[in-house]
């Protein structure tokens, strides 16, 4: 399927953390680019040409996944990595369980480094060397959280400082490495969250967004699309950002705040 283009004819794109709305949305963009996608997850499921189940903070499952991948398809072009772990347990640093830390760190940036250790060595196996690594990071991953999950704000940073590395390390082999530097993408679960919170406490964080809005599903793939293909080919060891400018933003007036008159 091709109706969008051809930026990814016949590229082998990895979508690691693949069920979900954002997964299943980046799956299906990339396929429409022409890309031969493969979806992983810890959960049976039937995305992608080639639908693998393995669980992404399991080495040995993670090896094994590649291993397939390259043996019945060849080569890896693009792997997009998305798996991740919000705990409702994760609060302050000074309160969070042993236990919660250790797996959110884990649903985070192991996953995420697991996927970059056995996929990347693909990618440096095509000839000539070339690809293309997407990590999904957060635009928490470089402010402070007066109140938040601060594991997964590690995590993040974590996964963001090794997208960084890396993509210096492999700067001339041909793969790029970049984070998504991601801020709030309107799914169910983020709008059954601020539906929960209530329309005062849901007004006053919209605040704090220059946009005032989410970003869109379609925004999210359509980056993912972007960071694949050559038309980032002069990216990498970037942060992303696709996150309305949120970072950027001390405060914001509502649109009908009065305007300040000398």
């Amino acid at each position: 399927m091709t109706g969008r283009g051809s930026r990814l004819q016949d590229r082998v794109c990895v979508v690691a953390g693949a069920l979900g709305t954002l997964g299943e949305a980046v799956a299906r963009r990339l396929a429409e680019e022409g890309g031969i996608v493969v979806g992983i997850d810890r959960r049976p499921h039937a995305i992608g040409t080639l639908a693998l189940q393995a669980d992404l903070a399991d080495e040995a499952q993670v090896q094994a996944a590649y291993a397939r991948i390259h043996r019945e398809l060849g080569r890896i072009d693009v792997i997009h990595n998305n798996a991740g772990l919000i705990d409702q347990a994760d609060h302050s640093a000074l309160t969070t369980s042993l236990e919660t830390w250790n797996a959110v760190l884990a649903g985070n940036l192991t996953t995420t480094w697991l996927s970059c250790r056995h996929g990347i060595p693909v990618m440096l196996r095509n000839r000539p060397a070339k690809g293309s690594v997407i990590n999904t990071a957060s635009f928490l991953a470089g402010m402070g959280a007066a109140s938040a999950q601060m594991a997964f704000n590690v995590a993040k940073a974590g996964v963001e400082q090794l997208s960084r590395d890396l993509g210096v390390h492999l700067a001339r082999s041909g793969v790029r490495v970049n984070s998504l530097a991601l801020g709030p993408i309107e799914t169910p679960q983020l709008r059954q969250t601020f539906d929960r919170i209530g329309p005062e406490e849901a007004a006053r964080r919209f605040v704090h967004m220059p946009m005032g809005r989410f970003g869109t599903v379609e925004e999210f793939a359509a980056t993912i699309a972007y960071l694949a293909s050559d038309d980032s080919g002069f990216v990498t060891a970037s942060s992303f950002p696709l996150n309305g400018g949120i970072p950027a933003a001390f405060t914001v007036a509502p649109a009908d705040f009065p305007p300040i008159n000398d």
